[in-house]
């Protein structure tokens, strides 16, 4: 979530307090029919406290959350749904699916045709009673946004959050290696992904044969390097004009070559580890110090305070080399099909409301997309202990408003799928970069012709 939120007014801190607490009464209101709201997801995108807090503002509301992975949920359940004309109330839309699903306005309920109606959420930290989407559309990042918009102009889903992408590292195996620990001095060693290849082959050299040969090395997996240089540039797959089929240029943009020549000198080069990310080892070697850095959004930290707790203290954070950067981020959306649209905008208003976004950063690192937070005291003055007191909300926000939009289109998932499997091909020694780009190349045809 990047962004700058509104400090909440007296009555909102009161009543987060007594959330707390346990003790919180709701402001008297006439008693509401029960109401179900039903919401597919995937991660962490709806948080455990802040439903807690809003059955407390609405104990008339059940919130039935159904879990899945990414790919079968926005990929293949959403399918479903939209030609079956029934499903949930809510559905989360990651960004790399942005493009397909802003071809389908036919599947979402327009939000500008909505209105909330709870004026007791403004006093909890939400928005008045009477706002439609674009109403709030000026307390977002407007590429965050307009990643939402489906491409006849109607609003089909609000951000959540805003990856941002950060280098997080190891100071104890920093200065175990002899490099500088201050994350200003790390920084500097990276002004480009050129440098930071080089300071991950001076790692190297300090690392002992055995150390080596147990897998140990710089960062954690050389290919996380290509969608950061991708997501750096200001086009990726198709031409930048913002219809709905602009013209694919994923063999003729220079940033994908870049991005992808890039990661094969790291892999090459031998600065990552062998391992897979969300993998059992991946979670045990960010433990062990079996690698240096990681290339963190910001929900990352979370994720690594829950895998690796006893190295708390011995991580910070320092900025990407070039310029900011930034991974993933989601819309929550309305299926036209919806039973309950009402609660359902009510809901995710008050959920997505800069109020909540703040909080949500602030106790699991999704860093908002609610930008009129990126000025806030609230924001940039907020550290975190377990990541050496670094200033992440100032450190986030920096990074992610250095970034320019890009335009996600309407095969973003499937082409990603296919580079990162040719890069696989080339970290696991299966083929040569040339060969492998030129399967990439083929594989893509297909895809683009189906």
């Amino acid at each position: 979530m990047a962004s700058k939120w509104k400090m909440r007014s007296a009555i909102a801190i009161t009543a987060a307090a007594a959330i707390g607490m346990g003790v919180f009464t709701a402001p008297a209101k006439a008693a509401a029919d029960p109401v179900t709201i039903t919401i597919w997801t995937f991660g962490d995108v709806i948080q455990r406290k802040l439903i807690q807090e809003y059955k407390v503002l609405h104990p008339e509301v059940t919130l039935q959350i159904k879990k899945s992975d990414l790919d079968p949920l926005d990929g293949t359940n959403m399918v479903t749904a939209c030609t079956a004309k029934t499903g949930p109330d809510i559905v989360a839309v990651e960004v790399s699916y942005s493009g397909y699903w802003r071809s389908y306005p036919k599947c979402f309920q327009d939000l500008r045709q909505m209105t909330t109606s709870d004026a007791n959420a403004s006093a909890a930290g939400g928005i008045p009673a009477g706002q439609n989407a674009d109403a709030l559309k000026s307390n977002y990042l407007s590429w965050r946004w307009a990643q939402g918009v489906a491409f006849d102009g109607s609003v089909i889903g609000i951000p959540t959050d805003v990856g941002g992408l950060e280098v997080a590292y190891r100071t104890d195996l920093f200065k175990k290696a002899g490099l500088p620990t201050n994350r200003d001095a790390v920084s500097k060693l990276w002004p480009t992904w050129e440098a930071f290849i080089a300071t991950g082959q001076k790692y190297l050299k300090s690392l002992k044969p055995a150390e080596v040969k147990a897998g140990k090395s710089f960062l954690d997996n050389a290919g996380t390097i290509y969608a950061a240089i991708m997501n750096q540039g200001t086009a990726k797959y198709y031409a930048n004009d913002g219809t709905e089929n602009g013209k694919l240029i994923y063999d003729t943009n220079p940033q994908v070559k870049l991005a992808w020549n890039t990661t094969i000198k790291a892999t090459t080069a031998g600065v990552g580890s062998r391992i897979g990310q969300y993998t059992s080892d991946w979670n045990i070697g960010m433990s062990k110090g079996t690698f240096a850095t990681i290339l963190a959004p910001a929900w990352m930290m979370d994720y690594i305070k829950a895998q690796a707790p006893d190295t708390a203290g011995k991580w910070d954070i320092a900025h990407l080399p070039v310029s900011g950067g930034n991974q993933g981020g989601t819309q929550l959306t309305i299926p036209s099909y919806a039973k309950n649209k009402q609660a359902a905008y009510d809901f995710i208003t008050w959920y997505l409301a800069p109020a909540q976004e703040l909080e949500v950063f602030k106790t699991y690192g999704l860093f908002p997309a609610a930008s009129v937070l990126y000025k806030d005291p609230a924001l940039l003055n907020f550290t975190d202990p377990f990541f050496s007191n670094a200033p992440v909300g100032q450190i986030y926000a920096d990074g992610v408003s250095k970034l320019k939009p890009i335009f996600e289109g309407k095969l973003q998932r499937a082409i990603d799928t296919a580079i990162g499997a040719g890069l696989g091909r080339v970290a696991a020694k299966k083929m040569t970069a040339d060969k492998s780009w030129a399967q990439v190349l083929s594989d893509l045809k297909k895809v683009v012709n189906n």
